[in-house]
Parts: C-alpha cells; sequence; structure tokens
C-alpha cells in the first residue's frame, strides 16, 4: 500500500493563477497559468505512485505557503526559504542549486551559471536545466538574465518575469 501523498492546489496571487504541488518533503512543483498542464507530467514522471489530494484538504496543506508567495508579491517577504522536494536529473538539480544562491535583487547570466555549475562550456545544456525548473520563483530562474543584460525566455511569461524583477527592484 502506498502512503505518498501529493496535494495539488490553485489560487490567485495578484490576478495570477498559481498551481502548486508538494508532498511530505516539500513542494515539488511551482507554476503559473503558462505551465498548469505540466504539473501532471511531471507528478507521472517522478511520482507516479503518489495519491493526488486536491481540494480543502490540499488548500489546507499549502496555507502557509500561499500566505509567503502573497507576502512576497507584496514586496514585505524577499525569501521563500520553503522545503523543496526537487525531482529531476542530477545535472538539472545541480544548476537549480546555483540559482538558488543567487541573492534576492540581483541577477546572473546564463554563463554566469554554466561558470558556477563548474562546465562554461554547458550554457545551452544550464538554459535547458533552467527551463526546466518546476519550482519558479522559489528556485529564481527569473533572476536569469541574458549575457547582454536582456529580458530572456521564462517558462511563466516574459510579463511575469518583468513584474518578478520589478518586485526585486532589479532594472535592465
Amino acid at each position: 500500500m502506498n502512503d505518498l501523498k501529493i496535494y495539488i492546489s490553485c489560487f490567485l496571487v495578484q490576478d495570477i493563477e498559481f498551481i502548486i504541488a508538494s508532498d511530505e518533503c516539500g513542494v515539488i512543483y511551482l507554476a503559473n497559468e503558462h505551465t498548469h498542464e505540466y504539473v501532471n507530467r511531471h507528478i507521472e514522471r517522478f511520482f507516479s505512485q503518489a495519491t493526488k489530494v486536491t481540494g480543502y484538504e490540499a488548500d489546507q496543506y499549502h496555507t502557509h505557503y500561499i500566505e509567503e508567495l502573497n507576502l512576497y508579491f507584496a514586496g514585505k517577504k524577499q525569501q521563500l526559504e520553503w522545503p523543496l522536494n526537487l525531482a529531476g536529473t542530477d545535472f538539472q538539480k545541480s544548476v537549480w542549486q546555483t540559482l538558488l544562491t543567487i541573492p534576492y535583487g540581483e541577477t546572473r547570466s546564463y554563463s554566469d551559471i554554466a561558470l558556477q555549475s563548474g562546465n562554461v562550456k554547458a550554457v545551452r545544456a544550464v538554459g535547458g536545466a533552467i527551463g526546466a525548473n518546476p519550482v519558479m520563483i522559489v528556485v529564481p530562474c527569473h533572476r536569469v538574465i541574458g549575457k547582454d543584460g536582456t529580458l530572456t525566455g521564462f517558462s511563466g511569461g516574459l510579463d511575469l518575469k518583468d513584474k518578478l524583477l520589478n518586485i526585486e527592484k532589479i532594472q535592465l
């Protein structure tokens, strides 16, 4: 018998629809409406034996996370220090760990992340790993910009990326 439960909730923060999924070890997925369809694929790929829990029970389970995300969007919280249960390849997880070192209010380029991850020639692979980040905002992929300082791809859409950078008072 399998006791692993994945709690899944949809909620709004400043009129942006988000979805969060977590288990007893931490948050496994956080995305906006641009990437909602991927949550089930992510769960099936990495947590296929889990029972999905939605509705009131899941919403209660996520109350703290939702409150903190609201505070972040209001500019009243700089760090979302949530427990995470990141699932991906070893390379992806190493890139995501590197992203976690980018301070609030600062940016890095894809080249910077490749260098910090130990392989300066892996810029494209780093970009792919950043694009596969299952926990946007908490693992701050929005803080990665083009080498020339321009706004570049973001799974949640460039409008949301721009909004997140503005919350952190980052001017490009």
